[in-house]
């Protein structure tokens, strides 16, 4: 089942498949594994119900049947407005032809920016950037060009009710399976640079070629704009506490990818 983070706002979630191999074959384990546990990298949707309603992201193939149930668990006899595709890639869009088939009146909205928008019959949807926004009445959504992005053709998307950034790739990281569908502040592990380089050594690998002060401040800029109640990534746990200093944490990840290149075990 979804979990209904606030009213009206449900996270949908694909554990993804076992990692925890790579984490046994490395010397000394992980401040944030524990002995036993299975080791996922998620993908998250986000599903937003006010008088109208809207899907953020659609999960995998691998999910089509489960995110389908879970939508209609949600909406019973209502229908989706609007389908909101972050970028053409399998976790974010891999569904995208199944549920506009299941809801035939969703308006597809997907990301001007880039090319490559056929993929997924992206260009089929409507194209959003900075400065658009859906009103859904009881949310308002408004649409960014990503700051950070594993693909040309990405948006960031935030809600102005709840105060939620979805970043999207960005502040991606893995979980155990005992802290599935958890918020972040609900778990003992921590977040350490090393559980975020897990993700983003591979993910943003490209971090390994930046000017790190332009990317630093770029981070703080993200900070001073949006200053999130709530961070909603698409390859990690929720965030509800403390999103300032986890953001902030990120210039870290990228000091370390900058100086030792493309690092983490999870490939």
């Amino acid at each position: 089942m979804p979990r209904e983070i606030l009213d009206g706002f449900y996270w949908i979630k694909e554990n993804g498949p076992d990692r925890t191999g790579m984490i046994e074959t490395e010397p000394d384990s992980p401040t944030w594994y524990k002995e036993g546990e299975t080791v996922r990298i998620p993908n998250c949707a986000y599903l937003l119900v006010g008088d109208k309603t809207l899907l953020f992201d659609t999960l995998s193939p691998a999910s089509g049947d489960e995110i389908l149930e879970r939508l209609n668990s949600v909406l019973g006899d209502r229908d989706l407005n609007y389908l909101v595709v972050s970028h053409p890639d399998v976790p974010h869009a891999g569904n995208t032809p199944r549920i506009l088939e299941a809801y035939p009146n969703a308006t597809l909205v997907a990301p001007k920016y880039g090319n490559g928008h056929h993929l997924y019959r992206l260009d089929e949807g409507e194209l959003v950037g900075d400065g658009d926004s859906i009103d859904l009445g009881g949310f308002v959504v408004d649409f960014h060009e990503a700051t950070f992005l594993d693909a040309p053709v990405s948006l960031w998307m935030s809600e102005r009710t709840t105060n939620t950034l979805f970043p999207v790739d960005w502040l991606g990281f893995p979980h155990l399976d005992s802290e599935c569908l958890s918020l972040f502040e609900e778990v003992d592990t921590p977040m350490t640079v090393d559980r975020l380089i897990e993700f983003h050594g591979r993910v943003m690998f490209w971090y390994a070629y930046v000017d790190v002060p332009k990317v630093k401040a770029d981070i703080d800029r993200l900070i001073e704009i949006h200053d999130p109640d709530v961070i909603a990534p698409a390859h990690g746990l929720v965030i509800t506490e403390d999103t300032d200093v986890y953001m902030d944490r990120m210039k870290r990840v990228v000091e370390r990818i900058h100086a030792e290149g493309r690092i983490g075990t999870l490939g």
